[in-house]
């Protein structure tokens, strides 16, 4: 129905559930005993696509890693796995999504109780 922009996908079907998850919060916007074009539109594209999943999966997989983050090798290579590739400098790590020119700095001795959650938040708005 749309077409394609030249951009990568990251993971499966981005575009597609990136789309999809627009459509559902336009939908969320519009009262429950509202009767509008906008409503059935969105309810009519949402009934006949359904979300492939994987841009989810990796960022909530990616959110639990970094809520609780230490930047332990584990939690590292988890990024990694995910897609992610950390670079280290003295006192931050860079992460990337699949070599993309969006970072996100981490601490590489983080020590405030709020480094999770603040992570979390940044990460979201740059990545997803």
């Amino acid at each position: 129905m749309l077409n394609k922009p030249n951009i990568p996908e990251f993971c499966c079907d981005e575009m597609h559930d990136f789309v999809l998850e627009l459509i559902r919060q336009e939908l969320k916007t519009i009262p429950a005993d509202t009767k509008c074009r906008r409503k059935d539109l969105c309810e009519a594209i949402l009934a006949v696509n359904r979300e492939v999943g994987e841009r989810v999966r990796i960022r909530e997989t990616a959110c639990e890693i970094l809520k609780d983050w230490k930047a332990q090798e584990s939690q590292i290579a988890a990024l990694e796995k995910l897609g992610f590739t950390i670079t280290k400098g003295r006192k931050h790590l860079k992460m990337r999504w699949h070599d993309s020119p969006y970072f996100k700095m981490l601490s590489a001795t983080p020590s405030d109780n709020r480094t999770g959650a603040n992570s979390v938040a940044e990460f979201i708005r740059t990545f997803f």
